[in-house]
């Protein structure tokens, strides 16, 4: 019994640790795709959160270790919309209308996200060797694609050959964001472009099975 009030102060602490953690998160996604995550400090996620550093602190490292959680989440959200990999073997178009629809979905759902996804995969690809700590869920998400489109591809393809087709598909979708997001006037144009892109992905799908077995 006497535990009971010290288990109730825990049990308040703990929610209230979870509660400010989340705040920090979701005022950094804000500032990251209104800033830029390059263009931005600690000090304008705090005072979007409304917490002092020092309770930044408590819950992050630093501004890549917030950037790194979210990119988590993004991918972690993404990989839940495409197709399970226990699901039965399909056609390469069934995969591709499978694997595009699950990134128009997080695009529809969760743009933020996608942006931020869309921004860390640049900071990637243009400067891997300063921003170690994102690279791993970029691995990870690359390699859940390769899992999806394995099933779809001829018996005796290679690993090199399924990768080729899942980094095609990956092209694809987050290029067509990434482009429409700065070329074109709205959300629902960048949605028909995804669209456009899923079908002349699927017009190519022979010749770019044969270009890649």
């Amino acid at each position: 019994m006497d535990d009971e009030p010290d288990q109730r102060l825990e049990s308040r602490a703990s929610r209230r640790a979870t509660k400010t953690r989340q705040r920090l998160l979701d005022a950094a996604l804000y500032v990251f795709n209104h800033k830029g995550v390059e263009g931005c400090s600690i000090e304008d996620i705090t005072e979007s959160a409304d917490v002092g550093k020092g309770t930044f602190y408590r819950h992050f490292m630093d501004k890549i270790d917030i950037l790194k959680t979210l990119i988590e989440c993004a991918t972690t959200d993404l990989i839940k919309r495409m197709p399970s990999e226990q699901s039965p073997a399909v056609s390469l178009d069934d995969r591709t209308t499978q694997l595009m629809t699950a990134h128009m979905t997080f695009f529809s759902e969760r743009e933020d996200l996608f942006l931020l996804f869309l921004q860390g995969q640049t900071m990637v690809a243009t400067r891997p060797s300063s921003r170690p700590g994102i690279q791993p869920p970029y691995s990870r998400y690359m390699a859940e694609l390769e899992r999806r489109v394995a099933p779809a591809m001829p018996p005796s393809s290679t690993p090199d050959q399924i990768r080729r087709i899942a980094y095609t598909i990956a092209a694809a979708a987050c290029g067509t964001v990434t482009v429409g997001l700065f070329m074109l006037n709205s959300k629902h144009d960048v949605m028909n472009n995804l669209d456009v892109t899923r079908q002349s992905l699927l017009v190519g799908a022979p010749s770019l099975l044969r270009c890649a077995v």
